[in-house]
């Protein structure tokens, strides 16, 4: 199969990646969208980690104590498909045996929806199945299990619903904000709620049971909010969602605005939130303790400042708050004083950490963006020291 196209279309992805935060500026400041992003997505369970990156989904043994050359488990397609494309989060079954997944057109906009049988590597169902389903735009924010059904939005502005079993539609129609703008936020669920947040300015609140809008934020004839690129986040009974205004939302199940934060730069996704505390990171670099009763700064004496933008939710763990940046950098700081506990860790030249961190055993498991012509690259390091102790592909020494 010739792959020159793919190669070519991909390429071009990762040169808008590198652009992003310059674009992101520009087009903020004049109103307009931020660029496609398509950084990678990935789960990890136990000692496994189900990479969506470029071309492929592809499984790989985080262990500590392997050789790097020994770390790739199955990959899937076999082969590449011709201008497809897996950057959305992936979300894995309660019982380790079901991989959920979309899929985006790296010459179009065409998206499809999968769920995989893990230990068969084969498919259950594909959404769309039939044309009579609902055709999908590209899948850029993750897919989102919750109970027996499986929510995510698309690049036509759409949020879809999905019986977890057989992949069908739960809902008549998928929600239709009716403004035909984008998403690339993977829905938040509470209850029988589902949230989500558009680039058309909107959080919008939806019944889980029959997709029909509960409400939105803001209301009509409420003033207009910044792009909403990331997100939502649901702490409790609060939802907070970051915007390219610099402000962080913090709205009631009811759609009421409880505060905003403004920050020094401009906010992509939503904060982490432990022991009673918001960590929130921006794009200047700053990331943040806020009280979430009232959006105030609390127990730091000021911000920590980070080499690089902040774009992905910390992770908060052990009182260690292990947040990335844009500049191929991630760093681990002090939950009560946002002091440096280890970092920066350096990924390589051109590598940006645009996805929340996971944790496996005694192991921070790091997704970087790709630099270069490798499909994937994942980093295990020391989550007490932030020391390398593997990475995939393995060095060139191996």
């Amino acid at each position: 199969m010739n792959r020159l196209p793919v190669i070519h279309a991909i390429s071009k992805r990762w040169l808008s990646i590198a652009l992003l935060l310059v674009l992101v500026t520009l087009l903020a400041g004049c109103g307009g969208p931020p660029p496609v992003t398509s950084w990678p997505g990935y789960v990890v369970s136990g000692n496994k980690a189900y990479v969506a990156s470029s071309d492929q989904i592809v499984e790989l043994d985080v262990s500590p104590n392997i050789a790097d050359v020994k770390r790739q488990g199955w990959k899937w397609p076999p082969a590449s498909t011709a201008g497809i494309g897996y950057h959305s989060q992936p979300a894995l079954s309660p019982d380790g045996k079901t991989l959920y997944f979309g899929s985006d057109s790296l010459t179009g906009n065409s998206g499809v929806v999968f769920a995989m049988d893990i230990d068969l590597v084969q498919l259950k169902w594909t959404y769309p199945a039939t044309t009579t389903d609902v055709a999908l735009g590209n899948i850029y924010g993750g897919v989102v299990l919750d109970g027996d059904a499986v929510y995510f939005a698309d690049n036509n502005g759409l949020l879809f619903a999905l019986d977890a079993a057989t992949g069908q539609s739960r809902w008549s129609k998928p929600f239709d904000p009716g403004t035909k703008t984008r998403i690339w936020s993977t829905p938040a669920v509470k209850g029988n709620t589902v949230f989500i947040a558009s680039q058309d300015h909107h959080v919008y609140a939806v019944n889980a049971g029959n997709g029909s809008l509960i409400w939105k934020f803001p209301a009509e004839g409420e003033p207009e909010i910044g792009t909403l690129p990331g997100s939502p986040i649901v702490h409790g009974e609060t939802v907070y969602v970051g915007s390219f205004d610099s402000n962080l939302y913090a709205i009631g199940m009811n759609g009421q605005l409880r505060w905003k934060f403004t920050a020094e730069g401009r906010l992509w996704d939503g904060p982490a939130e432990a022991n009673g505390v918001l960590y929130q990171g921006d794009l200047n670099g700053n990331v943040y303790a806020l009280d979430p009763a009232s959006g105030q700064a609390t127990g730091w004496p000021q911000p920590a400042k980070l080499a690089g933008g902040v774009r992905a939710t910390p992770l908060v763990t052990d009182s260690v708050i292990y947040v990335g940046t844009d500049q191929n950098k991630m760093y681990a700081l002090e939950t009560e004083t946002g002091r440096l506990v280890w970092g920066p860790f350096a990924a390589r030249d051109g590598e940006m950490m645009l996805v929340t961190p996971q944790i496996s055993g005694d192991s921070l498991i790091v997704l970087p963006n790709l630099a270069g012509a490798d499909p994937i690259r994942l980093y295990g390091l020391n989550k007490a020291t932030g020391a390398q102790l593997w990475r995939f592909p393995p060095a060139a020494t191996q």
